[in-house]
């Protein structure tokens, strides 16, 4: 057995001749020199992975280059010293650009675009190649206002805006504006209802309606970039966290790289940094404490600048749960501290309304939230007890922060050794529930239910799973 397998190519399976003493066939032996030498040709499906789209929407070419060498399409990660010598650099040097801040210099972007063959329109910078040649003056017609987007907004209706919930096909009707409003007035109008619905009633029945209008408002903008790109962005990242807070993570995932794309070609980078931190938050909620950090230290570093203080604070709490997530207790602790400056810095200049829910009870509830990831249970109490108590004199209709705030609050009591405080405080999140519709919020109340187990002989353990039980049967059960 051990001969005969060993008269095939290991790479490819073809039948070696009798004298090849190498492993593998001539052609392939050719390849793989080639592969030492430069970058394969690879198809346009190779560059439509998540985590490549993902890493091209975050204009940072060292995650780029790390997301093309993870490409399943290669059948093995490909090692950095060989990616590297691809533009004469050591295995340490690519290693310190996969994990640095952004590549700024133009003439090394384009190197690297050349060197793993990014397909000119997916760069976010353009090559001079693409630049159109000089032509003799002559009259022309007058050019629209706004950016040239065709390629951008027929991929976002085509391929990478999901489809809205329930739907076959892309559709092919816009929106028409309010009355008396312009598409991006409309569309801010909309932000504002939905922030508010959001608050009170969560993802799972807002996440339909606004999805459907978002990828009808593509149609619109795609015909007419000028009036409410921006807009589009905005309601295309409330629309990802909606599809969040439902847990459709794949479709919240396509509408928040849809809100970087639009946020780099509107010249905000406040707007993608933000869509960054969200992309953080959910790696942090699924578990994926790696990718939930470099996305956080990604946005914060993408645009600092240019941030408004809300929309810093936001991105330092974003950053201290993944570090939180990490066990980095002392970089959670001073990123939490960061962030409250900034918080303390806010007032003084506008700030977008995608970041309005950025307030003292926010920022009380991720330290909350914080602390009790690194198990520091006294503090984290202490942290959500404040954010319940100001949620409830001064938004008393937020209900689905309130459910979640109490459920991490209950889980600090179960860490104490508490159960009946945690299971009452548990039964009174479960009471609110029922007047929202947040699956992320729900899965949270069932992570507390099943971490009751060890404590089945406790009456208050009992009583409350079976409220649970009842709470969460679907019908006829």
């Amino acid at each position: 057995m051990d001969r005969a397998s060993g008269r095939y190519c290991r790479s490819c399976g073809s039948r070696l001749a009798r004298d090849n003493a190498a492993g593998s066939c001539a052609p392939c032996q050719r390849k793989q020199e080639q592969l030492r030498l430069q970058a394969p040709v690879v198809p346009d499906h190779f560059w439509q992975t998540d985590e490549l789209r993902d890493a091209l929407a975050s204009w940072h070419m060292g995650r780029v280059i790390a997301a093309y060498r993870r490409n399943p399409w290669h059948g093995r990660v490909l090692a950095q010293e060989l990616v590297g010598g691809w533009a004469d650099l050591s295995q340490v040097q690519l290693s310190r650009i996969e994990s640095g801040p952004p590549i700024k210099d133009l003439d090394r972007l384009m190197m690297w675009a050349r060197t793993l063959r990014i397909p000119a329109h997916l760069l976010w910078f353009q090559l001079p190649e693409q630049r159109p040649a000089p032509v003799a003056a002559a009259p022309t017609p007058p050019v629209p206002a706004g950016p040239d987007l065709p390629a951008l907004l027929g991929s976002l209706t085509a391929g990478r805006l999901p489809l809205a919930a329930g739907e076959t096909r892309s559709p092919t009707i816009g929106i028409s504006a309010f009355e008396g409003m312009t598409t991006g007035q409309s569309a801010e109008l909309l932000l504002q209802l939905f922030l508010q619905l959001d608050d009170e009633l969560g993802g799972d029945s807002l996440y339909l309606p606004l999805s459907r209008y978002v990828a009808r408002m593509a149609v619109t903008v795609e015909q007419d970039p000028g009036d409410g790109l921006l807009a589009f962005g905005q309601l295309a990242q409330m629309t990802g966290w909606l599809a969040l807070d439902a847990d459709h993570h794949a479709q919240a995932r396509r509408y928040f790289t849809t809100t970087i794309y639009v946020a780099h070609e509107s010249d905000e980078p406040g707007l993608a940094a933000s869509a960054l931190g969200y992309m953080s938050l959910q790696e942090t909620y699924r578990g994926r404490r790696g990718p939930a950090l470099s996305l956080a230290q990604t946005a914060l570093a993408s645009g600092t600048a240019g941030l408004t203080p809300l929309t810093k604070t936001m991105l330092g709490t974003r950053l201290a749960r993944a570090q939180a997530g990490v066990g980095d207790q002392d970089g959670c602790r001073r990123t939490l501290d960061a962030a409250r400056t900034d918080f303390e810095a806010a007032g003084h200049r506008d700030e977008p309304m995608w970041v309005s829910y950025v307030d003292e009870v926010e920022v009380a509830a991720q330290e909350g939230a914080c602390l009790l990831e690194l198990g520091q249970t006294g503090e984290a109490a202490s942290a959500l007890t404040q954010a319940i108590g100001l949620l409830t004199q001064r938004t008393p209709h937020r209900i689905r922060d309130q459910v979640h705030y109490l459920s991490r609050l209950a889980k600090c009591h179960l860490k104490a050794g508490d159960v009946e405080q945690a299971c009452q405080t548990a039964a009174d999140a479960l009471s609110l529930s029922e007047a929202i519709g947040s699956t992320r919020v729900a899965l949270r109340l069932k992570e507390f239910a099943d971490g009751l187990e060890p404590f089945g002989t406790v009456p208050a353990a009992r009583d409350f799973g079976e409220r649970f039980r009842l709470a969460t049967a679907g019908p006829g059960s």
